[in-house]
């Protein structure tokens, strides 16, 4: 397998932008993956992973060092009484997984429908949406620990999940080759979510997981931006958890802020404040904005570059933390 060069970071994140990459292997096996690591570590060059670039802000200098685009295929399903283990490859394309469970009946997976990305990247960021999160579905990952070059199996607890974190996240020297879920075959739907429970109490028709797949990615079309229109990766930042003390006295001061419990304090919706309280909707500057329909995520029109999202970025943090004294942390991971 020889390296491909040369090619633009631009050409292979959703945001679309990012400089030359020195060399650019596509692994479709874990045997690749290893040789691609192998001529890194040969080299002595620095190395870094790329699934569908769909949470990413590359950098506009590019990176002088090794990415492995993961492409490893594959799905399989081993079925128990009441569940079943599905593994599939960290290139499958997540949709695509969460499709095929549906169309199986199998549930866990069914409100994570419609999230931009590769199975491997889903443990890393622990993708949450409508409810749920990845981390409760996922029963093993297998990985690439390039530290001794051998390949180990890591367990739920391994993991170290939070929130949009894990150890995976943290451990740059940890590659996800394969993900195994364990999902169930008689579970009940999970329409807590504010959209999915209008839709129930609507009459729609939730009662199967493939069901759910079809309104949850119908609610998402309505808030998030075509990725074949518009670069974007999605929210940018994350939703921050505040003391409860500090929820208090914004909630006093901005009349209607939601406020979810949880065992470090109170999360927020970020939107809300960008929204309500800032009036931030469709902000502009230059060639990046925030999307008209879901001030959480940040849209780059054709030319933008990485400095002028990573200002506009900045410039959004800034504004919130001036208005409510909360700081904010980016979902999006800045590349290499």
């Amino acid at each position: 397998m020889m390296p491909k060069e040369q090619i633009l970071f631009a050409g292979l994140t959703t945001l679309r932008v990012g400089g030359p990459i020195h060399d650019l292997f596509e692994c479709t096996s874990e045997n690749e993956v290893l040789n691609a690591i192998t001529f890194a570590q040969a080299k002595h060059l620095p190395w870094r992973v790329l699934g569908e670039g769909s949470n990413v802000l590359a950098s506009d200098e590019g990176f002088e060092g090794v990415v492995i685009l993961m492409r490893i295929p594959g799905m399989t399903f081993t079925e128990e009484e009441s569940f079943s283990l599905v593994t599939a490859g960290a290139g499958v394309h997540w949709d695509t997984l969460v499709e095929e469970c549906a169309q199986r009946g199998l549930w866990g997976l069914e409100n994570l429908a419609g999230i931009p990305g590769t199975v491997g990247a889903s443990p890393v960021q622990n993708i949450g949406a409508y409810g749920s999160e990845v981390k409760d579905t996922i029963h093993s990952v297998r990985v690439l620990n390039t530290r001794s070059n051998a390949i180990e199996d890591m367990d739920n607890a391994s993991c170290g999940f939070g929130y949009r974190d894990s150890l995976l996240k943290r451990d740059s020297a940890l590659i996800i080759l394969s993900v195994t879920f364990k999902l169930s075959r008689n579970s009940a739907p999970s329409l807590s979510y504010k959209d999915l429970a209008a839709r129930a109490s609507e009459g729609e028709d939730l009662s199967t997981p493939a069901k759910i797949a079809a309104a949850v990615r119908s609610i998402r079309a309505q808030k998030f931006p075509d990725l074949h229109e518009y670069g974007t990766a999605g929210s940018f930042f994350k939703n921050p958890t505040i003391s409860t003390e500090a929820y208090e006295k914004l909630a006093s001061e901005y009349k209607g802020l939601p406020g979810f419990p949880n065992a470090e304090g109170v999360k927020i919706p970020l939107a809300f404040v960008l929204d309500k309280i800032l009036n931030l909707r469709g902000y502009r500057e230059g060639n990046v904005s925030l999307f008209e329909r879901q001030p959480l995520v940040l849209v780059a029109d054709h030319g933008a570059t990485q400095e002028e999202i990573d200002a506009f970025a900045n410039e959004i943090a800034q504004r919130v933390f001036d208005a409510t004294n909360i700081t904010t942390e980016r979902e999006v991971r800045t590349f290499p």
